[in-house]
């Protein structure tokens, strides 16, 4: 069971960093349109204030992700629940878009059901 705690929070880091590096596409794209004219300047402010929104949630709950030892849990679904409450609660003393529990909630469920083994799927 502690093996399995484990490799959850070190494939889901894994997963946290693919997240980060589609918020960087998306923020290069988002420029593009603006060059190219297909997005006006007000919706680029929007979406980088969003993706930059997003990229601080994700930072904040890595560092919640950090402070866990998964020694302290005796089961994935207690640590993920752990996990869960901690950043709901971050997020919203931080007042980040709920765009950003969306994704890393998706990614926590996504590496809960790999480690059990169910696989990978979106």
């Amino acid at each position: 069971m502690k093996n399995q705690l484990r490799n959850f929070i070190e494939i889901l880091k894994l997963e946290l960093d693919d997240l980060q590096d589609d918020i960087h596409s998306l923020k290069k794209i988002c420029e593009r349109k603006l060059k190219d004219g297909l997005i006006t300047n007000y919706v680029q402010m929007e979406n980088m204030a969003l993706y930059d929104n997003e990229l601080h949630a994700i930072n904040s709950f890595r560092n919640i992700l950090n402070e866990t030892n998964p020694e302290n849990f005796d089961s994935l679904e207690k640590l993920v629940f752990h996990l869960d409450e901690n950043f709901k609660a971050t997020m919203k003393s931080c007042a980040y878009a709920k765009a950003g529990h969306i994704c890393i909630e998706r990614k926590m469920l996504k590496v809960a059901k790999y480690v059990r083994g169910d696989g990978f799927s979106n």
